[in-house]
């Protein structure tokens, strides 16, 4: 079976390793030249770090991630409104566990010794002629598969070109992420600042606590030009102690820093013909609930799971199976992460005061429903 993935990235290569180890052998293509600038801080939910056992990569991953055991929420002027503890899950389904992405990358490339991959190579066209798909490299080479998978991301060009425009969600919100030094931060415990008009989280690992600082994207915000430090410092000032003493690590403004927009893409379709949609690519997440990872790595799982059932001339009965057991699972998840946007993105003092008087009484498990309901739910 010759199957072409496109994106090396926590997808990507999670299918990857899970279809060597059953004896195949992928080709993987990477636009970038390499993982130098492989990402910033994720958290894995036991939903997408189950694959790693089965990969043999669990222990060697959990020794180097920090284990999420609280999650607190403060309001706009750091005051503590919600305190969840973490063990209701962590003792039933395993830890919420924090690493840098770079880590994880860095984990799954060790599982793919052996496998095709390919940095800096793009691809140009995709045609699909009977049984085969004939992909046009950017180099102008072409080669023909019996299945393309496109794994390239909440951006991706294969859905783009294959499957058409799809609907994106727009939070309108966006913000700066940088590292801190987490000998200064509470260990162990997520904490996020849900404010009026801007948002703080503070997430560790062991490499360094990760900042994101959000608000809504409008005038120099988000802008990386002179003064950037210190219109920063005075959108988040006054946030409480934990966000000063993360402000005061803030990089000169000579040094680039990551802007991340806040959007999502759900795709209507995932598979046409024996093209088919994974991770970001098919249904993107915001990162207000910490699952897309997870989700990408799951629904590796049950895309190689089908593959292993199946020959070349059933391919597409193979992938309309994948896309049944993933696609109301996955945005169902989706959801939550926009209601949680909703909750944590608020503009209006009065609203947010609302909210944190309503947060008060949220237990977890309301607050993301689809996703402590997919612990119980088999895939």
């Amino acid at each position: 079976m010759r199957i072409l993935i496109i994106g090396a990235g926590i997808g990507g290569m999670t299918l990857a390793a899970l279809l060597k180890q059953r004896g195949l052998q992928p080709t993987l293509i990477e636009r970038a030249a390499n993982f130098d600038h492989a990402g910033y801080m994720l958290g894995l939910w036991p939903l997408g770090y189950r694959v790693l056992h089965g990969l043999g990569l669990y222990e060697k991953f959990a020794a180097d991630c920090v284990e999420c055991k609280d999650y607190e929420v403060r309001d706009n002027h750091g005051e503590l409104v919600k305190h969840w503890s973490m063990a209701p899950i962590a003792d039933r389904f395993g830890p919420n566990l924090s690493c840098t992405r770079p880590q994880l990358v860095k984990l799954l490339h060790s599982a793919l010794d052996g496998v095709d991959l390919r940095f800096n190579t793009t691809f140009q066209s995709i045609s699909q002629t009977g049984d085969e798909v004939a992909v046009q490299f950017s180099d102008g080479k072409i080669e023909t598969f019996d299945l393309v998978v496109g794994a390239d991301g909440l951006h991706s060009k294969v859905r783009q070109q294959v499957f058409g425009e799809q609907p994106y969600y727009h939070t309108h919100w966006g913000g700066w992420v940088w590292w801190v030094d987490p000998a200064q931060l509470p260990r162990e415990t997520f904490i996020e600042h849900w404010g009026a008009g801007r948002f703080f989280g503070i997430y560790p690992t062991r490499d360094g606590a990760g900042v994101y600082a959000g608000a809504p994207v409008a005038g120099e915000f988000g802008e990386q030009s002179p003064g950037r430090r210190d219109r920063i410092r005075a959108q988040f000032g006054g946030m409480g102690e934990l966000t000063d003493t993360c402000l005061a690590a803030l990089p000169d403004d000579s040094e680039d820093l990551f802007f991340w927009k806040l959007s999502d893409v759900r795709s209507r379709e995932w598979a046409r013909g024996r093209v088919v949609l994974l991770g970001d690519a098919a249904a993107g997440f915001l990162p207000t609930a910490g699952i897309g990872a997870s989700m990408a790595m799951e629904s590796a799982a049950v895309l190689a799971d089908e593959l292993s059932r199946t020959n070349n001339e059933f391919i597409e009965h193979a992938l309309s199976l994948y896309v049944k057991r993933r696609k109301h699972r996955v945005e169902s998840t989706q959801n939550d992460s926009r209601h949680l946007a909703k909750m944590m993105f608020i503009k209006s003092a009065t609203v947010a005061h609302i909210r944190d008087v309503a947060t008060k009484f949220y237990s977890l498990e309301q607050l993301a429903s689809s996703i402590a309901k997919a612990f119980d739910e088999p895939i």
